[in-house]
């Protein structure tokens, strides 16, 4: 999960990056397309500057320009003959030409500005009056995005400055050579050049979503790959556990898991100040069995006889084949003799039922010893030597210090036929 989390949250980081470069990729294409073409504007203006302004035919769309006063330009229209006359064109007069042929074009709007023009239409409006204090105050520009009758532009504004050939029109308002007279703007629309971009837009997109599917693919089937991993190695892990510590035949406790259960229990009976019971089991004539009908046979009875041990213990107790036809039992939480002594009868009981394999009914008998924590000794070796002392030499008078003797001879085998 945490693995799956981070991969979706490092493409969506990556989208969005990618996305916000994009951003700036667009903002700056659109800073060098105004830039440029203010700066080809300026150059255009500076030829015509350069040269007094040039000479063109009047029509009924470039008529003379009303605001180039005698004064600023004694010559501003030769008649030429009765059917050319031609006009001087100065260059605010053919910028704003200029621009108002791009308007009708829908190409690159652009406004030739001042906070005092000549000519009206040149007034600034409330954002080229912001771009003109900025310039004034020196920035080497002003641009901005801004929503203009629910459309985003971008607007930027160079300053125009008084040059030497500006100033035979321009010194009668009071201009000196290199003052700010006014500035051109550019307005671009936003949205035309994200359409332009929207095929790397939809890149990215599908992109980003196509490497996060791959990875994620990865990453299931990566959690898939090491779960099955895993359960291998935790069932081999049981299996190793299970041939450690428990009988491979039987699947009771073997005699080294027998050993750390009992040093538990004498840990705790110490410690809790109570006794514990060990009951050593030997099957009597089970060998009869195993030599007559085979190992099979011998072994099949001593599953069986750990299915009845296992069914007749409680979960606090023990039970563990210790080797050959040979069991043990912890029994815990036991106060006195005659407990221990119905356990065992409960046990001898179980396993005296018959047993049937291969249609054959069979019946074995156990010899039981009793051994008692802490009468008869303080560890493990003591108290087995105890019960099997006692299940081979008990007293006929019951218990010898409280080790007791529970035998009875093996039933006959009856077949059925």
């Amino acid at each position: 999960m945490i693995v799956s989390i981070s991969w979706t949250a490092g493409i969506l980081a990556s989208f969005i990056w990618n996305l916000t470069e994009h951003e700036k990729e667009v903002d700056y294409i659109l800073r060098q397309i105004g830039r440029s073409s203010i700066e080809r504007d300026l150059l255009y203006r500076k030829w015509n500057s350069m040269h007094g302004g040039v000479y063109v035919p009047v029509t009924k769309t470039n008529p003379p320009n009303a605001y180039l006063t005698p004064a600023m330009a004694p010559l501003r229209d030769l008649i030429i003959s009765s059917n050319l006359t031609l006009t001087l064109i100065n260059p605010a007069y053919m910028t704003r030409q200029v621009y108002e042929l791009a308007n009708e074009n829908k190409t690159v709007g652009g406004h030739i500005t001042s906070l005092d023009p000549v000519n009206p239409t040149n007034k600034a409006d409330s954002w080229e009056q912001k771009a003109l204090q900025a310039v004034g105050q020196g920035a080497m520009d002003y641009r901005e995005r801004l929503t203009l009758d629910g459309q985003e532009y971008f607007r930027m504004l160079l300053p125009l400055r008084t040059e030497k050939s500006c100033l035979r029109c321009h010194a009668l308002q009071g201009y000196k050579e290199g003052e700010l007279r006014g500035g051109i703007s550019v307005s671009l629309p936003v949205a035309y050049f994200h359409d332009s971009a929207r095929s790397s837009d939809k890149t990215i997109v599908v992109g980003h979503f196509a490497i996060w599917a791959i990875g994620m693919l990865g990453i299931v089937l990566g959690y898939a790959a090491l779960a099955r991993e895993e359960a291998a190695r935790n069932q081999a892990e049981e299996r190793v556990l299970g041939m450690a510590h428990f009988d491979r035949l039987t699947g009771l406790a073997n005699r080294n898991l027998f050993g750390d259960r009992v040093a538990q229990a004498l840990a705790m009976a110490k410690r809790q100040k109570k006794k514990i019971f060990l009951l050593y089991i030997d099957l009597d004539r089970f060998k009869p069995i195993n030599d007559s009908f085979g190992h099979e046979a011998g072994d099949s009875v001593l599953q069986e006889v750990g299915k009845r041990l296992m069914a007749s213990v409680r979960a606090s107790d023990t039970a563990a084949r210790i080797g050959g036809d040979e069991f043990v039992v912890v029994l815990q939480n036991i106060d006195d003799k005659r407990q221990a002594a119905a356990a065992a009868k409960k046990l001898l009981s179980s396993i005296q039922r018959p047993f049937v394999f291969k249609g054959c009914e069979h019946s074995v008998d156990a010899s039981i010893g009793i051994s008692c924590f802490p009468d008869d000794g303080e560890d493990m070796d003591a108290l087995m030597k105890k019960a099997d002392a006692a299940m081979y030499h008990g007293e006929k008078s019951g218990w010898w210090k409280f080790c007791v003797l529970l035998k009875i001879m093996i039933l006959s085998c009856r077949f059925r036929g």
